[in-house]
């Protein structure tokens, strides 16, 4: 289940330790207003869960209460922010666990609501105002490693994490440079095809979208894309065009002139977020993956729906084309990765299914589409052939959920981005971790691990 709880934390006021019970309207509405509303509000709440009322604050959605009254430690809430339900909650990072403390003592206290409106601020003694979310001041702990993108000749990966995206040497695992300007956690990334300009996505939660387009010879923003009301989650370029799709928990597609800036057609087909974009090889497709347990693809030129693939049972997290645009493969909450055979009129069932034990978050084909990976919050990589027929290797080493996987140019290298801020790189033929980066504040920490004898 992907549900976007997990914002429900980042925006408390204050971390109460007095004995006074937590008082809802001054310590949770305000986060609940303008970190989680955007989603969990209106006629057609993310994951079917609503915050309008105390009601539908503890009923949750369909997998059951959200809040238990009087057991903290037992309501799904607070399970999914401690990773002991999974997905571990936000998706954005990990909450620190004073604050969790709070949210758990509110529930202990009886969950008690004094009112659902929301007093006025105080004004500020100094006349400044914190950075949105709460987020003011450097993160003292790895941020989680949301998204990866090899640029088109292979020299650099792009590491997506909070508020900064790092670009490593694949060959070393050192970071070459830093790109700031990110006002949260970086969800997407995607390059241009001739690779001179990386899409940045994410955005603050309840509030806004944003993505970023960076030159990539100066690494200076030329452009900013904001018309999306919530947090952008999915980019994807359109092959050797200037045109960007986006997809966000606002629930919707958008459709972008690169050139411009301007958006140019927005999709509103999903009932829920919008968690994968991808563009067919030619151009002439584009497929999008949702909430509502739909993936859908749409013709390009006309932008009507040529196609439902309502296979999976839960969130569609992601989806992806292989290299010639004959397959589609549509990564799930539901444990399973479909694979559609693409064929217009003729997709109403996958023709492959691999099941995993978790939720899966990413998957992608490597370059010239001999392989498939995936990444799964079990701390699963399983890597495939070219139809995703046969598992060819499962790949060790990663200690949290996986994020994000990407697949190098040479078409051997795999990495993964894990939720404790770990980059790692795998060899394929050797089915050996080449070695493992972690982007700690104070620079990187890369321990690399020799190949055994083949």
């Amino acid at each position: 289940m992907l549900m976007v709880v997990g914002t429900v934390l980042l925006c408390l006021n204050s971390i109460a330790r007095a004995a006074s019970p937590v008082v809802f309207s001054k310590q949770v509405l305000p986060m609940l207003r303008t970190q989680c509303w955007g989603c969990h509000s209106g006629a057609n709440p993310a994951s079917g869960y609503s915050m309008e009322n105390r009601a539908k604050l503890l009923a949750g959605a369909r997998h059951g209460p959200a809040i238990v009254p009087g057991k903290g430690d037992e309501s799904p809430l607070i399970l999914y922010m401690t990773g002991k339900l999974k997905p571990q909650m936000p998706p954005g990072g990990a909450v620190d666990m004073d604050r969790i403390s709070l949210l758990r003592r509110w529930i202990n206290e009886g969950a008690n609501v004094d009112t659902m409106a929301m007093p006025l601020p105080a004004p500020s003694k100094t006349g400044s105002s914190a950075q949105p979310g709460g987020l003011a001041g450097a993160r003292k702990t790895p941020a989680p490693v949301t998204s990866l993108a090899f640029s088109p000749d292979g020299k650099l990966l792009a590491v997506g994490g909070y508020r900064v995206v790092r670009l490593l040497d694949p060959a070393t695992g050192s970071v070459v440079r830093s790109v700031s300007g990110a006002i949260d956690q970086v969800q997407a990334l995607a390059w241009s095809t001739d690779g001179k300009l990386l899409a940045v996505g994410g955005g603050t939660p309840g509030e806004s979208g944003e993505v970023i387009l960076f030159e990539t010879q100066t690494w200076k923003p030329i452009r900013k894309l904001t018309e999306h009301t919530e947090v952008v989650y999915a980019i994807a370029w359109k092959p050797n065009a200037m045109e960007i799709a986006t997809g966000s928990l606002d629930k919707t597609a958008r459709i972008w002139d690169a050139n411009t800036g301007k958006c140019v057609h927005i999709i509103k087909d999903h009932a829920d977020s919008v968690f994968g974009v991808a563009y067919s090889p030619d151009g002439k497709l584009l497929a999008t993956g949702s909430a509502d347990r739909s993936a859908k693809i749409f013709d390009t030129a006309t932008w009507k729906r040529v196609a439902i693939l309502s296979a999976h049972q839960d969130a569609v997290t992601h989806v992806a084309f292989n290299k010639d645009g004959t397959l589609l493969a549509t990564a799930g909450a539901d444990n399973n990765v479909r694979i559609w055979q693409v064929k217009i009129g003729a997709m109403d069932n996958p023709v492959r299914n691999q099941g995993e034990g978790d939720m899966i978050t990413d998957c992608a084909f490597s370059p010239d589409g001999s392989l498939f990976v995936w990444g799964a919050a079990n701390h699963s990589i399983k890597v495939f052939n070219s139809d995703v027929s046969q598992e060819k290797a499962s790949l060790q080493g990663a200690q949290d959920w996986v994020y994000s996987v990407a697949i190098g140019n040479d078409n051997q290298t795999v990495v993964a981005g894990t939720h404790d801020g770990c980059v790692l790189f795998w060899d394929v033929k050797s089915k050996k971790m080449l070695r493992t980066v972690t982007l700690l504040p104070g620079g990187p920490k890369i321990v690399t691990a020799g190949l055994s004898d083949k």
